[in-house]
């Protein structure tokens, strides 16, 4: 009979999970930017207006992901 239990996972989110996941927001934010860069140039827009239109996606999908990082208990 097996009567190892396993340890409960720590309270708070080590350093190590907390670089992971801001790490793991910038890069989903970046990527989501490029996309909407190539997308608004596809679409004939303005160099400048593509690039107003990445760095505003950059910042939006970077507070939505941290957001849900927080909700999920890694930062």
């Amino acid at each position: 009979m097996n009567t190892h239990v396993p340890p409960n996972p720590p309270e708070e989110p080590t350093t190590a999970t907390k670089v992971m996941a801001i790490l793991f927001s910038v890069v989903f934010a970046t990527l989501a930017a490029f996309i909407a860069f190539s997308l608004t140039r596809h679409l004939g827009a303005e160099p400048l207006i593509a690039l107003g239109s990445a760095g505003v996606t950059l910042i939006a999908t970077l507070n939505v992901v941290q957001n849900i990082m927080e909700k999920f208990g890694q930062l």
